[in-house]
C-alpha cells in the first residue's frame, strides 16, 4: 500500500481508504492535546527525531502535550524552548488536526503553529526527546518523517491561507498508521 498522495495547498478533497467508527462503542475514549511548531529559516526547517514513542526513530517538528490551564499558543512557546532551546516570540497557528485511533479508541487534538527562526544565536540543542536538525524543505520527503507531515506541508507556509482543518484516521497510536484522511480550510 503507498503512501497517501498530499493535498495541494488549497484543496478542499478528501482521500478515504477504509471504514469509518460509526457507533458510540467507537467513541474515544481517550482526548490528547497537543500541539506542533515548525521553525523555518528560509528554506530549512527545524526537525526533531524522537526517541520515544510514538513515532520512535522518525522526524517530527518540536512539540507536546498542553499542560493544564494552559493555552495551544502558550503550550507552543514553551514545548519549542524546552525540546530546541530555541525561544520563540511568536508563532501563526497553521491547522489543527484531529487523529482518531482505531486500537486504542483514542483522539488526539493537534494544534499545528509555524514560525521564524528568531534572530541571534539560537542555535537548537538537542534533548532527551530527540536529535534536531535543519531540514532543507525539499529533502523532507526522502526522509523517515511522520506519514502526517507530507500532507499538511504544502499548506503550512503558503502565503495567505487560512487554518487547514482536517481528520485523520490511524490504526494506532503513531501517526505512520493512516488510514484515512480529509481536510479542508477554515
Amino acid at each position: 500500500m503507498g503512501e497517501p498522495a498530499p493535498p495541494a495547498a488549497g484543496d478542499l478533497h478528501a482521500r478515504r481508504r477504509a471504514r469509518r467508527p460509526t457507533s458510540a462503542e467507537d467513541a474515544p475514549r481517550h482526548v490528547y492535546l497537543r500541539t506542533l511548531c515548525f521553525v523555518r529559516d528560509g528554506d530549512t526547517v527545524l526537525l526533531l527525531r524522537r526517541r520515544k514513542p510514538p513515532n520512535a526513530g522518525l522526524y517530527n517538528a518540536p512539540g507536546g502535550k498542553i499542560e493544564p490551564r494552559e493555552d495551544p499558543y502558550d503550550a507552543c512557546l514553551r514545548e519549542v524552548h524546552e525540546e530546541t532551546g530555541v525561544r520563540l516570540s511568536e508563532a501563526r497557528l497553521r491547522a489543527i488536526l484531529t487523529v482518531i485511533t482505531q486500537t486504542t479508541g483514542a483522539q488526539w487534538l493537534l494544534f499545528v503553529f509555524v514560525a521564524d527562526r528568531p534572530p541571534g544565536p539560537s542555535d537548537p540543542v538537542s534533548t532527551d526527546e530527540g536529535d534536531l536538525r535543519w531540514v532543507p524543505l525539499d529533502e523532507i520527503p526522502g526522509l523517515p518523517v511522520v506519514s502526517d507531515i507530507p500532507l499538511i506541508l504544502p499548506h503550512l507556509f503558503t502565503p495567505g491561507g487560512g487554518v487547514l482543518m482536517g481528520k485523520i484516521h490511524c490504526d494506532n497510536d503513531d501517526a505512520d498508521s493512516i488510514l484515512d484522511y480529509e481536510f479542508r480550510n477554515a
